[in-house]
Parts: C-alpha cells; sequence; structure tokens
C-alpha cells in the first residue's frame, strides 16, 4: 500500500512541476527554439502525471471505504529479485488477473502455485490480503 502513497506524491510533484512549464512557455516562449519541444514532451509527461495522479486516488479512495475486490483460484506466484530499477516484489496470477504484492508485506510467500483467495484494489492490481485454502 505504501507504493500507492508514493506514487501519488510522485504524481503531486510531476503536476506542480509541469503545469508552470507548459503555461510559462505557450505565454512568454513561443519563440524559443525549443518550443515544440518543450511543449510536447512536457504535455506527454503530463497525462502520464494525470493517469499516475488519477488511480492513486483511486485506490486511496477505495482503500479507506473498504472497496476490495476479491479474486479465487489457482495462484501462481512468482518472485522478482531487488534490482537496480526498484525492489523485489510478488507477481500473482489467478487465471487471468495479475496482482503485484509487495516484499515487506508479504516475506512469508514463496514460489509456488496453490490455491487461494486473494484481495486487492482493482485500479493498481494491488494486492491487500491473501488466504491459502
Amino acid at each position: 500500500m505504501s507504493d500507492i502513497y508514493i506514487t501519488f506524491g510522485y504524481s503531486i510533484v510531476g503536476l506542480i512541476i509541469l503545469i508552470p512549464t507548459i503555461y510559462h512557455f505557450l505565454k512568454k516562449k513561443r519563440s524559443h527554439k525549443d518550443f515544440y519541444f518543450v511543449v510536447i514532451s512536457c504535455s506527454a509527461f503530463l497525462l502520464l502525471a494525470f493517469y499516475l495522479f488519477t488511480i492513486s486516488v483511486i485506490d486511496i479512495f477505495n482503500f479507506h471505504q473498504g472497496n476490495f475486490s476479491i479474486a479465487e483460484g489457482n495462484c501462481e506466484i512468482h518472485y522478482f529479485e531487488s534490482s537496480a530499477r526498484g525492489e523485489g516484489r510478488y507477481d500473482i496470477s489467478i487465471g487471468d488477473i495479475l496482482l503485484s504484492a509487495n516484499i515487506d508485506d508479504f516475506s512469508y510467500l514463496k514460489e509456488e502455485t496453490i490455491s487461494c483467495k486473494a484481495t486487492y484494489l482493482k485500479a493498481t492490481s494491488t494486492v491487500i490480503d491473501i488466504e491459502f485454502k
């Protein structure tokens, strides 16, 4: 769950930086040689920041309201070790659904295929709880 709050924070920072940058270039720097490059690239990152902000807000709201999704079935658990790109994590696939679990919250998991019931947040597919049968 902490990953969602981190994503929310980064998206807020992105919005705070990108909106004034685009505004500044549109209002005052139209004659700048890199005008189109700056506006187009900042707009692309702004769309990404809006997307991350939206899914973070949806999952934070659902978490506090207790609106969770449940998936039941045969769970295939795979462990991905930490690397320079990020922390380790577990990917849990239940049928067509692929969920992600934080290694700190679910350190007891191991790579296996087992029957389970997973409670997760729908927008980011983050596992909140997992029960084995």
